[in-house]
């Protein structure tokens, strides 16, 4: 998969108007279809084996976002973040690169938006249990409220996406090619 210029400078170069960055988790998809109250068979002893292997366990996962938080050094809630880890330096370094070699300017703005974006979608990996396919993928870009604030028109949001998923190379490398595929089967965009 080739992540374009276009999008990725589109979005920096946006950045610098909107002046507007959060740093939002994400939560783990919840079952919609799930309808409380109605009664259901109890599973049997295999079944209930079956469901706790391939479910991740919430409370571990909560304790594995939490480690992942500290291990990055970004104070939750800062307005401002700068890459602090080898990975974090990484990710700016080459991220900045493709900006400038693309005629943009970067700003402490762009580090913060580059580094919220990969920490999110990484976040949300762990909070899915690493298992990211397109449903995922398209719950975390419609409802996460940082890709929102940056998607001015489809090519700022295709940008927070290349961005996003481009980071998550760095940041969360295992996941990395989970994020790729629902990208390229979602068509590159959303």
């Amino acid at each position: 998969m080739s992540i374009t210029a276009r999008p990725r400078t589109a979005t920096l170069a946006a950045l610098a108007v909107l002046g507007v960055v959060a740093l939002a988790g994400c939560a783990p998809a919840s079952d919609a279809g799930s309808s409380e109250g109605t009664p259901t068979p109890a599973p049997t002893a295999s079944a209930q084996e079956e469901s706790s292997a391939a479910t991740p366990d919430a409370g571990d996962a909560l304790a594995e976002r939490d480690a992942f938080i500290a291990e990055q050094q970004q104070p939750v809630g800062q307005p401002t973040l700068t890459a602090k880890t080898p990975a974090q330096q990484e990710l700016v370094a080459q991220q900045r690169a493709h900006l400038e070699a693309n005629g943009g300017q970067w700003s402490e703005q762009a580090e913060t938006v580059t580094l919220a974006l990969a920490l999110d979608a990484c976040e949300t990996s762990i909070l899915n249990g690493h298992q990211v396919d397109q449903n995922v993928f398209q719950m975390h870009v419609t409802s996460s409220p940082l890709i929102q604030s940056l998607a001015i028109d489809d090519a700022s949001r295709e940008g927070a996406v290349s961005i996003m998923v481009f980071g998550t190379r760095f940041l969360c490398p295992d996941d990395a090619p989970q994020w790729e595929q629902a990208w390229t089967e979602s068509g590159g965009q959303q």
